[in-house]
């Protein structure tokens, strides 16, 4: 900052590059918490966007997000990419950065998908080699996201080899608290541990809050697993400026909230249980209408005093807590959809909205939707294996996932896994739901026999 600052000093103001600097210098003013405004006033009078404008747009789109009012950061994040097409390409991919890291944190994974694909053509258009490992660290927490743990791995790791090769921190940190998570999921505690040793050990002047919140999340179930709810409870409290709950990052698990007042509650810790529900719906009521939050909130008050969580999350590490506390309970499932629009801040053109990801309560009811829910739902079905099959009909009887392992003699760990693969290929978040669903397949055919 202070070689920034005095090579504005010295530099014309009227050079293209000054401009690119004040951008600069508002970047890492914003970093350490500085008020920002007098740079931005400094080269305010322009009237085509430039380097400035759009790095501004970032910053204040940031600074948004993470205080809570996640659709207005990602409405002034969208408006920086309208306005990002004739700045340098260094700032482009900033401005895409951001905005898949929101798209992703609010489940819109088509939209993001085809950000991430223009960042890598604004990285090999622009030569900005030592960015090559972002894409494919983005991709992977969307693999997470989608239960495709293995892969989620494989990119985590190639987005760190790609770091190392180039000589780079970038994208490191959030490699390798996806590659944590996902060995979590997987039930491989020790390759978790060892990924977050591998995180902390890595130096990095600036790590992204959900990078810090997916690692801190992970440490805390690894201490639920070890040392039950009381050990992570007292991590959570520790680590609760790190997990970012006015942000996003809390509904990548939209079940992760619930996780934590059922853990607090096992816990007998009714204060970090009342605060951990406040953020959620904290969150849901200032984005209104964002299904992906409504769903969280709902899950984390079913977990509430006097009610059960009916949700699987991803923290749900074979702990009493965890997974033997989920019982069935009613709660209503929604999928996510088409963000809500602000009245301000409305850009036009293509990333006006999430196009192809529409609310399925948006759409008038048919015959022909039923059929084709139908369709897709056996298609669903079809993709599970004997052994998935197997555990979900111990679990739609009531049975928790401790009692489901000692009556197939399997390891809490793999029912757990197995579960959660379940609940992904039948991409819902209930056991009621699951239920449901069961019912309906032994009413028909198996339709993983030949011929149905």
């Amino acid at each position: 900052m202070k070689f920034l600052d005095e090579a504005l000093g010295e530099l014309d103001s009227k050079i293209p590059a000054h401009r690119d600097i004040l951008a600069f210098r508002v970047l890492t003013g914003s970093m350490t918490g500085e008020d920002t405004e007098k740079w931005v006033t400094i080269g305010s009078g322009r009237s085509d966007p430039d380097s400035l404008e759009v790095v501004n747009l970032c910053v204040r789109s940031h600074q948004k997000w993470h205080q809570g009012q996640l659709v207005e950061g990602l409405w002034l994040n969208q408006s920086a990419m309208q306005k990002s097409h004739d700045v340098i390409p260094m700032w482009r991919l900033y401005t895409q950065l951001l905005l898949a890291k929101k798209l992703i944190d609010l489940h819109v994974s088509q939209q993001a998908v085809r950000v991430v694909q223009e960042m890598r053509a604004t990285i090999d258009g622009g030569g900005l080699l030592a960015f090559n490992s972002l894409p494919d660290a983005l991709l992977a927490t969307l693999d997470l996201q989608a239960g495709r743990f293995a892969e989620a791995i494989d990119r985590a790791g190639a987005a760190i080899a790609l770091s190392d090769q180039r000589r780079s921190a970038v994208s490191v940190k959030l490699a390798h608290s996806v590659a944590a998570m996902a060995h979590l999921l997987r039930g491989e505690p020790d390759l978790a541990a060892r990924q977050l040793a591998a995180y902390h050990r890595r130096s990095a002047y600036y790590a992204y809050p959900d990078s810090v919140a997916r690692a801190a999340f992970t440490e805390i179930a690894l201490a639920a697993a070890e040392g039950g709810p009381h050990r992570a409870v007292e991590l959570m409290r520790t680590k609760w400026s790190q997990l970012a709950t006015t942000s996003g990052c809390l509904v990548e698990d939209p079940a992760r909230a619930a996780w934590m007042v059922a853990m607090a509650r096992a816990a007998g810790d009714r204060d970090l249980a009342d605060r951990a529900l406040h953020a959620i719906e904290q969150l849901a009521q200032n984005n209104p209408g964002v299904p992906v939050l409504e769903s969280a909130a709902e899950h984390a008050r079913s977990a509430a005093p006097g009610r059960r969580p009916d949700v699987v999350t991803a923290l749900d590490f074979g702990t009493a807590a965890g997974a033997g506390a989920v019982r069935p309970e009613a709660a209503a499932e929604r999928r996510p959809s088409a963000l809500p629009q602000p009245r301000a801040h409305r850009p036009a053109g293509p990333l006006a909205t999430p196009t192809g990801e529409t609310s399925p309560r948006s759409a008038p009811s048919s015959s022909r939707d039923t059929d084709e829910a139908t369709a897709d739902q056996h298609d669903r079905l079809a993709s599970l294996t004997q052994r998935e099959i197997e555990i979900a009909r111990h679990v739609a009887r009531g049975l928790t996932n401790q009692q489901v392992a000692r009556e197939l003699e399997l390891s809490p760990h793999t029912v757990n896994y197995h579960l959660r693969n379940v609940f992904r290929k039948l991409a819902i978040t209930t056991r009621v739901r699951l239920t449901t669903i069961l019912s309906h397949l032994d009413s028909h055919d198996d339709p993983r026999e030949p011929g149905n």
